[in-house]
């Protein structure tokens, strides 16, 4: 009988992905869990020595070896694991164990039918793949979606791997068991998990979501969750118990005296449909001015006052976009237009041919746009850049060789308005007073009909719109918010009540780096007069988005 095994001491500040080769690990996305971890999750899912445990994709071991001491005869563990030489380290380093191991050399979208029709399962643990939808196999995808599909959910085409795992993992658990995985905290924000974040909290009777301010897998810049399901409930009613824990790192997770610590002493937090899980780390009052935002009528949204688009995607910025020099000696006067690539272009509601002169003088490009010109009136220069680029490869690259002539570069237009795809402060919408367009790295705005511009601008500068940007967006590793256009296209912004605002002030304080003095102004106009907040739900609003950023600026 293998002996309990002492709590590890190995703190996870030096944590490491233990991968293979870059590109294969992407691929099937084996990125394996420390043993400290692996062990401090089967502590808190298996309650007893006869307990049964599923590993659904066991990769190197790290979750069987942690269990297994946790067992006795009576227990047992099945273990998937679909690469061969991954279950072979599995079972040496399981080896001396005698504990019953199901090992499954699989596919675990293959076996999980049979699985399902068995008794089930006291605790399912791991840590599913990262396998993103552009390298997850189209085969195994429809088996997974199918599947999926069996247990009442529908699954979007850009669903990541790891969302089905878990998904069937917790259909294994029979009543009152337990689910311990860990998982990318892409769980909080993208919609692909929607489905499963609605359906967690009816599936067990509490769940725990536990979020760390640093990276536990630092090579990847992946930040992960842990996700527990305690009690499932296949005659649920209504929603589980939902709970938070932020902590520092692994250290800190592994400093508190007991895994039944990480509930104790985290308030319940509660959701709601347009309102994705990064709120659940807001505090009471925080949510309850949000949530309250959405049913008030007041406010609008971005996509009803206009349309949000991607930046222009050249599918290679180095060969189209050129120095104005350089456009002068192809000969491309009127096929060229003035371009900004980078955020920092932007920084007030409005920018100007002064903002792009300074940005210019380091950084002056042309975006390269030969649609409708026959090529028989290219210049010579021209016509050399051209077949350069096709001695590059340019023209074999992906976005260019679907293209009808691979050097017409689609969708050049000059947008209304800029908006900050990636964030580090806050959304900034810029009215586009210098006729450039962008690249892919900002979003092109187009309003609506009647619809100002620089009054739009400006009543995006305040706490409530900035709030719900972090709430409606997603952030990853580095700490950066990201808004993607039909994200940012549900932003609430109180546009309807912008005719108060001093645009000049705003203008005047943002270009000074004073953003929160444009915020005061307005919060006091937008917000206060206009939708009727009170000064604590101001507060309460901006306090939301402090939070918020705050804790993605934590994660670098």
């Amino acid at each position: 009988m293998a002996q309990q095994v002492e709590q590890p001491t190995l703190g996870f500040t030096a944590f490491r992905s233990n991968k293979t080769a870059p590109t294969a690990t992407k691929v099937r996305g084996g990125y394996y869990t420390p043993a400290a971890l692996a062990d401090y999750l089967c502590r808190w899912a298996i309650r007893s020595r006869s307990d049964r445990v599923i590993e659904p994709s066991c990769g190197d071991g790290s979750f069987v070896s942690a269990a297994a001491p946790l067992l006795g005869d009576d227990g047992s563990i099945t273990a998937v694991e679909i690469v061969p030489e991954e279950i072979r380290k599995a079972q040496a380093a399981a080896n001396g164990t005698t504990v019953p191991i199901d090992w499954k050399c699989a596919d675990f979208f293959d076996v999980a039918p049979g699985l399902m029709q068995g008794p089930g399962y006291d605790a399912a643990v791991g840590n599913p793949p990262f396998i993103r939808f552009q390298y997850f196999d189209k085969r195994a995808r429809e088996r997974a979606f199918r599947l999926v599909n069996t247990v009442g959910y529908r699954p979007n085409g850009l669903a990541n791997a790891w969302v089905a795992f878990v998904q069937l993992a917790a259909e294994l658990v029979r009543d009152g068991g337990r689910l311990a995985m860990v998982v990318p905290a892409e769980l909080l924000q993208v919609q692909y998990a929607a489905e499963l974040r609605d359906r967690l909290p009816m599936l067990f009777d509490a769940v725990s979501v536990i979020a760390f301010d640093r990276l536990v897998f630092p090579d990847i810049q992946q930040e992960v969750l842990l996700l527990l399901g305690d009690g499932r409930n296949r005659n649920a009613q209504t929603c589980g118990r939902l709970y938070t824990r932020q902590v520092a790192d692994g250290e800190a997770l592994l400093s508190m005296a007991r895994s039944a610590d990480i509930t104790s002493h985290a308030p319940e937090r509660h959701t709601h449909a347009d309102m994705k899980w990064t709120s659940l780390f807001l505090e009471d009052d925080e949510f309850r001015t949000l949530r309250a935002a959405v049913h008030s009528g007041s406010l609008d949204l971005m996509g009803e006052l206009a349309d949000v688009d991607v930046g222009i995607v050249t599918g290679r910025n180095s060969f189209f976009v050129v120095t104005e020099g350089t456009a002068r000696r192809l000969g491309l006067d009127g096929h060229a237009v003035d371009v900004i690539g980078r955020t920092a272009a932007l920084k007030s509601i409005r920018f100007t041919e002064d903002d792009l002169m300074r940005y210019g003088t380091a950084n002056r490009s042309k975006l390269i746009d030969l649609n409708g010109q026959p090529r028989s009136s290219f210049s010579a220069a021209l016509d050399h850049y051209i077949r350069s680029g096709e001695e590059q490869g340019v023209d074999r690259g992906y976005k260019c060789r679907i293209r009808k002539r691979w050097f017409d570069v689609p969708s050049v237009y000059v947008p209304d308005a800029f908006l900050f795809r990636q964030i580090h402060h806050a959304p900034l919408l810029a009215a586009n007073r210098a006729c450039a367009t962008s690249t892919d790295t900002i979003h092109r705005v187009r309003v609506a009909a009647g619809v100002d511009v620089d009054s739009l601008c400006a009543s995006m500068v305040n706490s409530l719109t900035f709030a719900w940007a972090e709430v409606c967006g997603r952030s990853y590793g580095g700490g950066v918010l990201e808004l993607e256009p039909r994200e940012a296209e549900r932003l609430l912004v109180p546009y309807r009540f912008s005719e108060g605002l001093d645009l000049e002030y705003i203008d005047r304080r943002l270009r000074a780096g004073d953003l929160e003095g444009a915020m005061d102004h307005g919060d006091r106009v937008l917000l206060k007069s206009g939708c009727g907040f009170a000064d604590r739900d101001v507060r309460s609003a901006r306090a939301a988005w402090n939070r918020l950023r705050s804790r993605r600026h934590r994660r670098r």
